[in-house]
């Protein structure tokens, strides 16, 4: 079991990178979406089992997996843009109780300890200067972003359960069937925005940016989802829920690193709370 959990781990690690990418990378909602779709399926394309994608790509289960992530990227790249990044990502952290819950599993009071922890964490950034409601003049922007953040939770969850319905131990196959069918409907939407003309497409793109946002969704991003794609398979709902919460800790280490943000004593308290609900769950 040491080999998953080190997987969700990890996986944690780079996805909460996400927040900072979608703020800083420069391009518009639809190449954010289109570049991560298509790095992602070039990549897994590489490693998949041909057979098992020939017979497995157009069932029900692959289908609603490739729909359900492609509204998750929306809701989740639309919640980032619209939050504080650190707000952001402790909502969207809620996804792992969405999978205990769905799941049927027993209630442990050391859940909440997780979402004292989330409140902590809430709280800080409700309360500091440099909170996105206290910097925004349009409050539907607020209101909109916690929407579309609590979908993309949601959506997340959904994933964990769609994922282990297509069975293969080839967690590859589990990237490219999540990313095709989003990746050919941003290729044919891109391509009628710029009435199918492959000199449009390239005049309109910023291509630097967008080779950036294609690189380091290929190298971080479907890195990140198969390790994570590799621990759901194998772990029960209650790990991996736990698990989860990692990416909160990352996220605020991130944050700290690339955006100067100090370390308060809500941070700490979120921190050792998160920490106590993986030890006494």
């Amino acid at each position: 079991m040491i080999i998953p959990i080190i997987s969700k781990l990890a996986a944690e690690s780079l996805l909460s990178l996400y927040p900072i990418f979608v703020k800083k990378i420069g391009i518009s909602l639809t190449l954010q979406m289109w570049t991560r779709l298509i790095s992602y399926v070039a990549i897994s394309a590489i490693f998949i089992d041909l057979d098992f994608i020939k017979s497995s790509l157009t069932s029900i289960d692959s289908l609603t997996l490739g729909l359900v992530n492609l509204s998750h990227i929306f809701f989740s790249y639309e919640g980032f843009r619209n939050l504080d990044s650190g707000v952001s990502f402790a909502i969207f952290n809620t996804y792992p109780l969405m999978i205990l819950l769905l799941s049927g599993l027993k209630w442990n009071n050391a859940y909440f300890l997780m979402i004292l922890g989330l409140a902590f964490f809430i709280y800080d950034n409700f309360s500091t200067k440099e909170a996105m409601i206290e910097k925004s003049t349009e409050p539907m922007n607020f209101t909109y972003g916690i929407t579309m953040i609590i979908l993309a939770a949601l959506t997340e969850a959904f994933i964990y359960f769609l994922v282990r319905r297509v069975k293969t131990d080839n967690h590859w196959n589990h990237v490219f069937i999540s990313y095709f069918l989003g990746a050919v409907f941003m290729t044919l939407y891109i391509s009628n925005e710029n009435q199918f003309s492959i000199a449009k497409i390239f005049k309109s793109l910023n291509t630097t940016r967008v080779g950036i946002a294609t690189a380091l969704n290929g190298l971080i991003g479907s890195v990140g989802y198969f390790l994570r794609f590799f621990a759901a398979y194998r772990l029960d709902a209650g790990i991996y829920s736990v698990l989860s919460y990692f990416g909160i800790i990352m996220s605020y280490i991130y944050g700290m690193a690339f955006n100067a943000e100090k370390l308060t004593w809500p941070k700490v308290a979120g921190t050792i709370s998160i920490i106590g609900a993986n030890y006494f769950s």
